[in-house]
């Protein structure tokens, strides 16, 4: 396999100006067996009081889980019972992320000043009914290439945006309807397992782009936002990696202030030979 993966978080321009941490996380490792790539989207309002916890650990539970997934599929099984073999997998993530993030407040209880955010509803939720997953929440959006076949999981908003050799650009992962304007679906839903979307294929991509909306968001319409990944790939293969991983990071932060002012994430894997005849052009202007 001939794939590089890299993953960028950078502080939305609201949350400077408000003095709020980053509540986006991201993750990318790739070897010569696989590229695993994982964006998450902490939640930002108050009830929300350790989403920036929550998103690190989902995707810490994410890599973990699909690494495991991953030394342990039965390739014909996936083919022939997708649904049912990747539906594992996200409840094998939810269940991870849980127990995670219930360790994590045993050994740290809220503080005053987290209990002074929450609303009287959360209150009686978190305290009361022992029920803090919401304190944590966070969309997830993961995708992993092998030699054999690729597949990308995703619960709430975001994108995830695949292409192919030619430059054909497309959102391979079903749209979820319940994901509109400043409302999505979650890894601390009850009903999370139900709420995951997925894809599976064999035929591998040029490069895959997971985004939270705080990039989507950034860009008038997805002809954009598909420019601004053209642009991407155009740096990978003319510059050295490193030095195209250290300009899209400087460069985030002013897309953030130009566009969304939410945090932005963007985590991308791509076949180095694959992406050798896609477009550079830049139709990437953000929003005004």
């Amino acid at each position: 396999m001939n794939y590089k993966a890299f993953a960028i978080s950078a502080q939305g321009e609201s949350h400077i100006r408000r003095g709020k941490e980053c509540q986006d996380a991201s993750f990318s490792v790739c070897n010569d067996d696989v590229s695993i790539i994982v964006v998450c989207d902490g939640h930002g309002g108050d009830d929300y009081v350790r989403s920036a916890f929550g998103s690190v650990f989902a995707c810490e539970t994410a890599v973990e889980n699909i690494r495991f997934f991953l030394e342990n599929a039965d390739k014909e099984k996936l083919k022939n019972n997708t649904d049912t073999v990747l539906a594992n997998l996200e409840a094998s993530i939810i269940s991870g992320w849980n127990e995670r993030l219930s360790e994590h407040y045993a050994a740290n209880p809220f503080t005053d000043d987290e209990l002074a955010l929450l609303s009287d509803r959360a209150l009686n939720r978190y305290l009361n009914q022992n029920r803090i997953e919401s304190a944590y929440g966070t969309t997830l959006l993961a995708a992993a290439v092998t030699k054999d076949f690729w597949f990308a999981i995703q619960i709430g908003d975001g994108k995830c945006v695949a292409a192919d050799a030619d430059g054909n650009f497309e959102q391979p992962v079903p749209w979820d309807d319940k994901c509109f304007l400043n409302t999505t679906t979650s890894m601390c839903d009850s009903e999370a397992i139900i709420n995951f979307r997925h894809y599976y294929s064999e035929k591998l991509p040029a490069a895959v782009f997971l985004c939270s909306d705080g990039i989507d968001d950034s860009f008038s319409g997805d002809e954009k936002l598909n420019g601004f990944y053209k642009t991407v790939l155009q740096s990978f293969s003319t510059s050295d990696i490193d030095d195209a991983v250290s300009e899209l990071r400087e460069y985030l932060p002013r897309l953030s202030a130009k566009g969304s002012g939410d945090d932005v994430s963007v985590a991308v894997l791509f076949d180095m030979v694959g992406i050798a005849g896609i477009s550079g052009n830049n139709n990437g202007s953000v929003t005004k």
